[in-house]
């Protein structure tokens, strides 16, 4: 059975060269890469502007170094439609995503059009002998960084979504539920997982532990810096990752014990991850969308217990306690040194707790959906 896959993801080839595979649309894409039934994957990158080009932002077309992944890279007739932000993707993705249905259709596969983006409709008549696969990476209605006007086209693209897709994932069952009804899609929670974790080349070089609690992610305003004020006080706290909200990097540079170490690319996160015992969950419960954390996934691999602000969808307390729910914080944060480095904590990964594993299943029911290819 062949599947011939076509890709809008939400972070395209040029956040790829920058910072890997950190984020759920490209752990996808790589995952999907290794499923034998998938012979080829088409990705199209955000069209960029002759502006950026001239700019330097992106002076060169860049290219998904994934396996059987082919790239489209191209320059946009519109002079200054990217100073529009995050809503040119209205304007932008269209004419995009309209030819390369019409162009890339194969007769002899199963045609699957996989869609990431929350901003960005497309003719639907163009769907015609494609399968609809679309994903909620977030909820992105409620998403901190969104403003109005994008979370009104959010609203657009979701009901979209929710009339024309023939299949529907989403990062948690909260977020599935309040973008329907569907008018016929079958629907599946897939939660942020292990990425990677069987052929990830894992080194068993013994780091010292040289911060008592790290952070690996993207700095927001959706950050509970009092919590890392509290934490600083009495112990060391690493911080990887972009800060994207000025006024939180200025608070945390002020910090004693606190160590902002910027951005990084996934491929450092095996060794990030051995420089501190805890890790941290620190996000404000009222800034949620209705997520799923993927560093919490990173932290088991790497036998790293974890100290939450919410209850996600793995709640273990041998290796996970929620400082907002704590009776006793130092007895809990005592508890999770105690296991730090501990295998018990990685080797209770579960299958299901595998991204492979979980989209396999949607791949194999996809197929029998739709039946046997030509």
């Amino acid at each position: 059975m062949k599947i011939n896959l076509l890709v809008a993801p939400y972070r395209d080839s040029y956040f790829h060269n920058e910072f890997g595979s950190t984020v759920r649309d490209l752990q996808f894409l790589e995952t999907l890469a290794f499923l034998e039934e998938i012979t080829s994957i088409t990705v199209l990158n955000r069209p960029v502007s002759v502006l950026e080009r001239l700019l330097l932002k992106k002076p060169i077309p860049k290219k998904m170094a994934i396996s059987k992944v082919k790239t489209i890279d191209i320059t946009s007739k519109d002079l200054f439609g990217a100073i529009k932000g995050r809503a040119w993707a209205e304007d932008i993705y269209a004419e995009h995503i309209n030819h390369y249905l019409t162009s890339y259709k194969k007769d002899d596969c199963l045609n699957v059009f996989l869609d990431f983006l929350p901003i960005g409709k497309f003719n639907p008549s163009n769907l015609d002998g494609w399968y609809y696969w679309y994903d909620f990476i977030d909820n992105f209605i409620k998403h901190n960084r969104f403003s109005n006007n994008e979370k009104s086209l959010v609203q657009t693209k979701y009901q979209f979504v929710a009339q024309y897709s023939d299949f529907v994932s989403a990062v948690s069952d909260v977020c599935l539920e309040l973008n329907g009804p569907y008018k016929k899609a079958t629907q599946k929670v897939i939660s942020n997982k292990v990425f990677n974790a069987n052929k990830e080349n894992i080194s068993n070089k013994v780091y010292s532990k040289k911060y008592d609690f790290g952070f690996i992610g993207f700095i927001t305003d959706k950050f509970d810096i009092e919590c890392i004020k509290k934490l600083s006080s009495n112990y060391t706290v690493a911080i990887y990752g972009q800060v994207l909200d000025k006024s939180i990097g200025k608070q945390l540079a002020l910090l004693k014990n606190v160590h902002t170490l910027g951005k990084f690319t996934y491929k450092d996160v095996p060794s990030i991850c051995q420089t501190f015992k805890v890790g941290l969950l620190p996000y404000l419960a009222e800034k949620s969308h209705d997520g799923s954390p993927l560093k919490l996934y990173e932290y088991m691999k790497y036998n790293i217990p974890c100290i939450t602000s919410i209850d996600y969808e793995i709640s273990d307390r041998s290796f996970i306690r929620n400082y907002n729910n704590s009776s006793n914080l130092l007895e809990d944060i005592k508890d999770m040194f105690s296991i730090s480095g501990d295998n018990s904590i990685s080797q209770s990964i579960k299958q299901e707790w595998k991204l492979e594993f979980n989209l396999q299943e949607v791949v194999s029911e996809i197929i029998q959906m739709k039946g046997k290819c030509k």
